[in-house]
């Protein structure tokens, strides 16, 4: 699990992207791109079905689709509705954005979530 801390005058609080899924949450319009080493990386490794899953996406690259409510079709497990239901096997754009970097605050703020 990644996590960061944030530390206020008011409140102290862990990111954990894994109860969050504030970035996950704005993937219509083929906003969550993948790249060319994660295609080739899941048909490796048996994943085919994921590739192929995959529509066209900003800048000439392929994207994860989105559900009608504009969220990744990946967010969400029976167990748990923020987690990632690839999230050992996600995308590198997945994994390189860090919890409390500027990136994921201001999908947080986007989403109504404390920063």
């Amino acid at each position: 699990m990644r996590e960061a801390r944030c530390y206020t005058a008011t409140m102290t609080f862990a990111y954990d992207c894994r109860a969050c899924s504030a970035c996950c949450r704005d993937g219509s319009d083929g906003r969550i791109g993948v790249s060319a080493e994660d295609i080739v990386r899941w048909k490796r490794i048996g994943r085919a079905d994921i590739a192929q899953g995959l529509v066209p996406g900003h800048f000439g690259v392929q994207a994860f689709p989105a559900r009608d409510d504009g969220a990744c079709v990946h967010l969400g497990t029976a167990q748990n509705p923020h987690d990632c239901s690839i999230y050992e096997i996600r995308g590198s754009v997945c994994h390189q954005l860090q919890p409390g970097e500027p990136q994921c605050l201001a999908y947080r703020r986007v989403a109504g979530l404390p920063t």
